[in-house]
């Protein structure tokens, strides 16, 4: 019985230390182009205040048609509508000596970038993400998909 029980607590123990995906959804892009003004919508449920959150983006492009170092972004997230926050981190898609980061197929590049390390809910309920490219381009072509997970570490 006594070897029954310990085996019960450290199945609950490791149960309850794997990750919880709050989301991981995948944007396409129609005609391989990302419009400023019309940003990509992401819905996250928050029912755990008490636990940090890691949100990262992958971005999936055309190296033939993105040549640069960084894509900028600004991510707004607000619940319910209300209490808008926001934060303007960087995809980084070149390394320091000039190498593309992340997966190459061909002329695509597939990199993922952490957005936020440590994020913390205040509230539980119905976020949404709201994420836009801060370029000074009105649309990026050659972007193919985006990809926001956010999950508890």
């Amino acid at each position: 019985m006594r070897k029954l029980f310990l085996l019960l607590a450290v199945a609950l123990t490791l149960a309850s230390c794997g990750k919880k995906v709050l989301v991981d959804e995948t944007h396409q892009f129609s005609n391989n182009k990302w419009l400023r003004f019309e940003p990509e919508m992401y819905s996250v449920k928050v029912d755990n205040t008490s636990d940090g959150y890691v949100i990262t983006a992958t971005l999936r492009y055309d190296t033939t048609m993105i040549t640069g170092d960084i894509l900028p972004l600004l991510v707004d997230f607000y619940i319910d509508s209300t209490e808008l926050h926001n934060f303007t981190p960087n995809i980084r898609l070149r390394d320091r000596k000039g190498a593309l980061r992340g997966s190459t197929v061909g002329q695509y590049c597939t990199v993922s970038d952490t957005l936020d390390r440590y994020r913390i809910y205040n509230k539980k309920g119905d976020y949404t993400y709201r994420l836009r490219h801060r370029t000074n381009k009105y649309e990026i072509e050659g972007v193919t998909s985006l990809n926001l997970k956010i999950e508890r570490f």
